[in-house]
Formats: structure tokens, C-alpha cells, sequence
């Protein structure tokens, strides 16, 4: 079983890959999401770690993590946001090195794979076993943004501005899926990808 990371900055089409990988190939999604959220609920291993250091403020009235008040603050603030990559990120990889070990155990899954815009700053990548780029152009990306999700260009600015740039992302990853919006063209580039690993593994 190999276990493929998917990453590239938000807006680049990181989904349609993973559907892709689902529908085609019977992959399994490790969801890493929602891993790190439910660490962040009350009584989760992030939780106190998390409340201690960026304070009571963040809290609802219920006790639980306003998760818009903490993305405002670490999106404009790029030493808060590492900070809170360094709280929750081991917590999120320690269970995924868990459900790779069971998954492998079963011998029925073909693949998983970890989508994720962070892989660079949260270290996932040192447990996939390889690591494609879903590239798109910042002007798609913007694009695709406020037409599908509805974001205006300030919070895009601070997203773009938390994410590692594509210059990190080209020298480090050299499997690049170029999406330009053409889904049968998508398509054909994962098939080649997914050859190109069964043929290296052969």
C-alpha cells in the first residue's frame, strides 16, 4: 500500500485530484481536517495547549474553540500561525502514522492518500510515500475562491500570504499535476503519475 500526498496552495484543485484517486483507483482518504478538529474540541490532546497560549478570548461561550477568531489571528501573523502549527501539527501526524499501520495490516487497500495545503509546514510529507503537486496560477486560484467559497480578496491575501509559496512547493515536489480547469486533461495526468509509481515499485 502506498500512501500519496496531495498539496499545493489553497484554490489549486487539491479535491478533484483526491475524487479522482477515489473514483478511479479506490483510494482512501486520510482526513488530517478533521483529525486536527477534533483534537481542537474540548477535552482534545490540542485543546489545553492551544487555549494556553492564545488565551481564554478564543473560546465560546461553551468552551470550545472559536475556530474564525483563531484563524484571524494566525493569518495575519505569521509567528502565531507556526505556533500553532508546532501545537497541533505531531498530535495530527501521530494518529495518521496510526491509521497507515492499521490500514497496512488489512492488506485491502490499494492506497491512501493525505491531502493538504500545509504538507511543507506540518511535516506530513515524511510519511507519505510520495508527493504530487496540484499546481494552478494564482489568478485561477483567486478566481475559483470567490466564486466557489465566496471569500473576499483580503482573506485570500492572508491565506495566499500563510501558505508556502510555489517556488517551495516546485523545488521540493518534482511530481507536478498542472490544473487549468479541464477535467478530462486532470484525468490523464493522474493516470500517468499513478503508472509511473506502479512501474518504480515494480
Amino acid at each position: 500500500m502506498k500512501v500519496i500526498g496531495i498539496t499545493g496552495g489553497i484554490g489549486s484543485g487539491k479535491s478533484l485530484v483526491l475524487n479522482i484517486l477515489k473514483d478511479k483507483y479506490g483510494a482512501l482518504l486520510i482526513d488530517t481536517d478533521g483529525i486536527a478538529k477534533q483534537q481542537m474540541e474540548v477535552g482534545g490532546v490540542s485543546y489545553h495547549g492551544v487555549v494556553e497560549h492564545f488565551g481564554y478570548d478564543i473560546l465560546q461561550e461553551d468552551g470550545s474553540i472559536d475556530r474564525g477568531k483563531l484563524a484571524k489571528i494566525v493569518f495575519s501573523d505569521r509567528e502565531k500561525l507556526q505556533k500553532l502549527n508546532e501545537l497541533t501539527h505531531p498530535n495530527v501526524i501521530q494518529v495518521v502514522r496510526r491509521q497507515i499501520k492499521e490500514a497496512r495490516k488489512k492488506q485491502s487497500i490499494p492506497f491512501m492518500v493525505i491531502e493538504t495545503a500545509l504538507i511543507i509546514e506540518s511535516g506530513l510529507d515524511s510519511v507519505c510515500d510520495v508527493v504530487w503537486y496540484v499546481h494552478a496560477t494564482e489568478e485561477n486560484r483567486r478566481t475559483r475562491l470567490k466564486i466557489n467559497r465566496n471569500y473576499s480578496d483580503e482573506k485570500i491575501d492572508s491565506i495566499f500570504a500563510s501558505q508556502s509559496k510555489e517556488e517551495a512547493f516546485f523545488k521540493r515536489y518534482p511530481l507536478v499535476i498542472y490544473n487549468n480547469g479541464d477535467i478530462s486533461e486532470l484525468e490523464k495526468q493522474v493516470e500517468q503519475l499513478m503508472v509511473k509509481m506502479l512501474d518504480d515499485r515494480v
